[in-house]
C-alpha cells in the first residue's frame, strides 16, 4: 500500500491529466443539456457558475475542500494505474 500511494512523477502527471479530462469531459456533456450553469470537477464539484448574472451579483461558488478530494481521487487512479501496467 505504500508503494502505490508513494508520489512520482508519473503519477502526479497521470493523476493531473485524468482530474483536467474528467473535468473538461463533464463539463461539455453537462453544458450540451444544461445551458446556465458550469459545473468543474467531476466527481465533486469544486466550482459552480450559473448565468446570466446581472453586475455585482455573485453567481459562483467555489469549494477548496473538494478540489482537494477530487485531486486526491484522481491521484489515487492514477496511482493504480501506474502500479498495475509498470515492470516490477
Amino acid at each position: 500500500m505504500k508503494s502505490l500511494l508513494k508520489p512520482s512523477l508519473t503519477k502526479i502527471l497521470l493523476a493531473l491529466g485524468l482530474f483536467i479530462l474528467a473535468s473538461l469531459l463533464w463539463k461539455y456533456t453537462f453544458g450540451l443539456v444544461v445551458m446556465d450553469v458550469n459545473y468543474f470537477g467531476w466527481p465533486l464539484h469544486y466550482l459552480t457558475t450559473w448565468g446570466p448574472c446581472r453586475a455585482g451579483e455573485n453567481c459562483s461558488e467555489f469549494n477548496g475542500m473538494y478540489l482537494v478530494f477530487d485531486f486526491l481521487f484522481w491521484y489515487i487512479i492514477g496511482a493504480w494505474i501506474v502500479n498495475r501496467f509498470s515492470k516490477k
